[in-house]
């Protein structure tokens, strides 16, 4: 697969193949999972919840590698601690979607699940949480930093700060702005 396969898509089909589908077939597995008295099979089920996402984590790895590369000199991010900030989230998706899945599980048997278990799931959250939050800074900074083609600052990046933070949003604004930075790129399709 080529590094920006995503990149070339319209933002249209790319809203439709990283959200419109996955929101369908999480629906249709919400179902699925409501009959399920295998516990192996109901959790291998999350799994595919999980992986549902990755499609959007991999877009957005390409997205804004393609934007970093084509940001000015005053950036001064590295794009390593994006890509691990990334690879967390993955991670820390993976978790909650293993928490739904074994508090959904208290829910057919009708007992009540370990606090402890409940506990980490949480701990393990709030990591994710700075995470997500170095995530959106870094394309918040990166966007207007080719924006503006010049340094910028917290007070730069913190109106669109909240917009970034949510991927339906995020999807339609960055691929619009790579459609912009298109024909720079247009001989690495």
């Amino acid at each position: 697969m080529k590094t920006y396969y995503f990149i070339k898509f319209s933002t249209k089909k790319i809203f439709f193949l990283i959200l419109i589908i996955p929101v369908i077939i999480q629906l249709l597995l919400i179902n699925i999972v409501q009959s399920i008295e295998n516990n192996l099979l109901y959790y291998l089920t999350f799994v595919i919840f999980w992986m549902l996402y990755l499609p959007f984590f991999y877009w957005l790895n390409n997205s804004i590698t393609f934007l970093y590369n084509h940001s000015s000199k005053y950036l001064n991010l590295k794009l390593i601690n994006f890509k691990f900030s990334l690879l967390i989230n993955i991670i820390i998706t993976l978790n909650f979607v293993f928490f739904v899945a074994y508090i959904f599980s208290f829910f057919h048997k009708g007992s009540t699940p370990n606090t402890v278990i409940i506990t980490l799931f949480i701990a393990i959250q709030f990591i994710g949480i700075f995470a997500f939050m170095y995530s959106s800074y870094f394309v918040c900074k990166v966007i207007k930093t080719i924006e503006l083609k010049n340094k910028v600052f917290l007070n730069d990046i913190l109106p669109i700060f909240l917009y970034y933070s949510f991927p339906p949003i995020t999807i339609w604004v960055i691929h619009n702005k790579i459609k912009e930075f298109h024909h720079l790129e247009k001989d690495n399709y």
